[in-house]
């Protein structure tokens, strides 16, 4: 468990998510949009595969997407 959950700023902004923005996120659920990010690496290359890894060695792809319901 983090440390910050004991702080008392902490502690009101979560009580402020959860009794005022919640419930007008479960009104209006057409407005949300979850975000999902996912990545690949040259690693996962198969090494008997003789040909080149895009962006070059041990390079890292990042994906973020946007879903809307």
């Amino acid at each position: 468990m983090a440390c910050e959950c004991g702080r008392t700023d902490v502690r009101k902004a979560r009580e402020d998510w959860r009794d005022k923005r919640q419930p007008k996120m479960q009104q209006q659920p057409h407005r949300l949009i979850f975000l999902d990010e996912t990545g690949t690496t040259t690693k996962m290359d198969r090494l008997r595969v003789r040909d080149h890894a895009p962006f070059g060695h041990w390079g890292t792809q990042t994906f973020i997407a946007g879903l809307h319901p």
